[in-house]
């Protein structure tokens, strides 16, 4: 939504100084992770998107604890940020061509 609003409010320069990356390779990336976390149990003899926990003590952070689910929502979260990029530039670029076209003529 903040992509959206920042669009909204200064047009594809504004989305573009806010989000410098390339849509495309924010989907791949997403899509990598979240395929990966769907494969990468059955090398190990489990079902696809079994989550598995780990437990750490860390000197000087304390307790972590780490869920393998995590890897497939990150993957989740980038493949919907870079859907939402590539929309508002596909669209809002044919937007913003018109509004210029309608001011040139007067």
């Amino acid at each position: 939504m903040a992509l959206v609003m920042r669009y909204v409010a200064g047009g594809r320069w504004e989305l573009g100084a806010a989000a410098p990356t390339d849509a495309g390779r924010l989907l791949g990336a997403g899509m990598l992770l979240a395929a990966g976390a769907a494969v990468v149990p059955l090398f190990f003899g489990q079902a696809p998107l079994q989550s598995t926990f780990w437990e750490w003590d860390v000197p000087v952070l304390g307790h972590i604890e780490f869920v393998t689910s995590t890897v497939f929502d990150v993957g989740v979260y980038l493949v919907v940020i870079g859907l939402v990029l590539d929309v508002l530039r596909s669209l809002g670029a044919e937007v913003d061509r018109q509004t210029q076209e309608m001011r040139a003529r007067g």
